[in-house]
């Protein structure tokens, strides 16, 4: 399996298919989550089961474990039902699931209608859900650190699993229970952004992630969270304490004000500050800079990688197009040496994005904030491909 490639989320269903899957039990599943860093953003592996063509990048971990987590809470609620409701026909029926994340995320309005009617033309619903789940995995940021570029992955993906969750057994409750896990997140991030002094990316990251861009105050009576959704909370606070451990005061004020807003007791705080820094321990080659950087903050991609493994990926398919356009060839060449004029840059940038159109595993070139990768795929296009531009060089 490519998550890179057009046709994943299908590929996806089938070998869930071959596997005869099991789903796992509510705390097993969660377990299981935690253990692949879903839950702290920060994706070091996927399911075991789950072979990919080639090492799966962060990117493509965290595709994948979204639409697992997915998944595993929609056979749950499966097998639930079937209890009383006699619905073992739709266990394991994966073209429902993709209908149903289709919903899911129609009535949260997150998208565009556009978006639904189609993703790139008419699509089948395992495109529209590789679409979407491209589009909830990348977000865009004004603020992110310059070494970083202006792209991250979304660290706070585990509340489109728990909303999910809510909307198979609840549809009434469900973007209430959103609305309330991204109230209380967002606090505890603003908290620890003032009270630390830090930067603000990791706060505007929080804003970008987020399903619902609006949300009202209930009264505490009015809702309840379920031990998964509170054990999240509690390892957002974790996770966005632990940098400054150290700083005992200060430490100490964000514990208290954590224990305040959730509603839970200091110890089950410092219990998942505990489990965090095991985890941390155990996959330290992956995420050297976690315990250092606040949540979001870690997971900022550099768009050189970004670009570079799109463009290996897609290296076949890019020769053929690119060397149909000897004006592109020669334009891409010229800027290699010496700057182009706004003509020639806007001539670039009409044919590229037309082969990237042509390319599904290019879409996010196209997304909104796309062409911001633009200047970075035209620097390392000759480097990567030279092929394409030998008989082209210009002196």
């Amino acid at each position: 399996m490519n998550p890179s490639a057009s046709g994943w989320v299908t590929k996806f269903g089938h070998i869930l298919k071959e596997q005869k899957f099991v789903y796992f039990e509510n705390m097993a599943l969660f377990n299981q989550l935690k253990s692949l860093g879903f839950f702290y953003g920060s994706n070091v592996a996927i399911p075991a089961f789950i072979i990919t063509e080639h090492e799966a990048s962060i990117d493509e971990r965290t595709k994948i474990n979204l639409l697992f987590a997915m998944y595993c809470a929609y056979n749950h609620h499966c097998s639930e039902q079937n209890k009383t409701n006699n619905c073992e026909e739709k266990k394991n029926d994966f073209n429902e699931f993709s209908r149903l994340i289709i919903q899911y995320y129609k009535d949260l309005k997150v998208f565009k209608t556009s978006l639904f009617d189609g993703f790139l033309g008419e699509a089948k619903n395992d495109d529209l859900v590789a679409g979407i789940i491209d589009q909830r995995v990348f977000v865009v940021s004004n603020k992110i650190h310059k070494a970083f570029g202006n792209f991250s992955l979304n660290p706070y993906l585990t509340i489109d699993y728990l909303g999910f969750k809510r909307f198979l057994t609840d549809k009434d409750l469900h973007i209430t229970a959103i609305n309330q896990i991204e109230k209380l997140g967002y606090e505890l991030v603003h908290k620890a952004t003032t009270l630390f002094k830090r930067e603000e990316a990791p706060l505007e990251i929080f804003e970008k992630s987020m399903l619902l861009k609006e949300y009202k105050s209930l009264k505490d009576s009015d809702f309840k969270f379920t031990q998964e959704e509170l054990q999240y909370l509690t390892m957002i606070s974790a996770v966005n304490g632990l940098p400054n451990k150290k700083d005992l005061n200060q430490f100490q004020i964000y514990l208290k004000f954590s224990e305040e807003i959730l509603k839970v007791d200091i110890a089950d705080i410092k219990s998942e500050l505990v489990q965090l820094e095991s985890f941390i321990e155990s996959n330290k080659k992956h995420i050297p800079g976690l315990k250092t950087m606040a949540m979001g903050e870690q997971l900022y991609e550099n768009l050189s990688f970004l670009v570079n493994k799109l463009i290996l990926r897609n290296s076949k398919r890019l020769l053929k197009e690119i060397k149909e356009s000897q004006e592109l060839v020669l334009l891409i060449t010229k800027s290699t040496h010496s700057d182009l004029s706004a003509l020639e840059k806007k001539k670039i940038q009409a044919q590229l994005l037309d082969i990237f159109k042509s390319i599904p595993s290019l879409a996010i070139f196209i997304l909104p904030g796309g062409t911001i990768l633009l200047p970075i795929f035209i620097k390392l296009i000759p480097k990567l491909l030279p092929s394409a531009f030998d008989d082209n060089r210009i002196p």
